[in-house]
């Protein structure tokens, strides 16, 4: 077993998505005094997915990216404030994953995406 496998294993092959910045859809200055135990979460489970393919990768990507959307939701959004604070939430969110899930070909997928918008 990898190192990177033994890690997948540790966390249980699923992964908590926190927004951090969905306070501050609320309003501009929650989030400075907001606490992190009132963020929104949501399971992103990949045990089904081979993250040693890039299949696999893209579709987790893809989940996380899935869930970083309906935990910071932009759809119906007409203040360009609140709007670019739900898609600054949406991209804090999937660095967080991304990081947590510690997959080097995940990482790359994530480079690529944020590399091209």
């Amino acid at each position: 077993m990898t190192t990177a496998t033994s890690k997948l294993t540790a966390l249980h092959r699923s992964l908590a998505l926190a927004g951090a910045l969905a306070a501050a859809l609320c309003a501009p200055g929650a989030f400075a005094a907001a606490q992190t135990d009132n963020v929104p979460t949501l399971t992103v489970r990949y045990s089904d997915l081979n993250l040693a393919s890039s299949e696999g990768v893209d579709a987790l990507y893809r989940r996380i990216a899935n869930a970083a959307s309906k935990v910071c939701p932009d759809t119906g959004i007409r203040d360009l404030t609140s709007l670019a604070a739900a898609r600054q939430c949406q991209v804090e969110a999937i660095a967080r994953a991304v990081q947590q899930v510690n997959n080097p070909k995940l990482a790359v997928v994530y480079a690529a995406r944020i590399s091209h918008g």
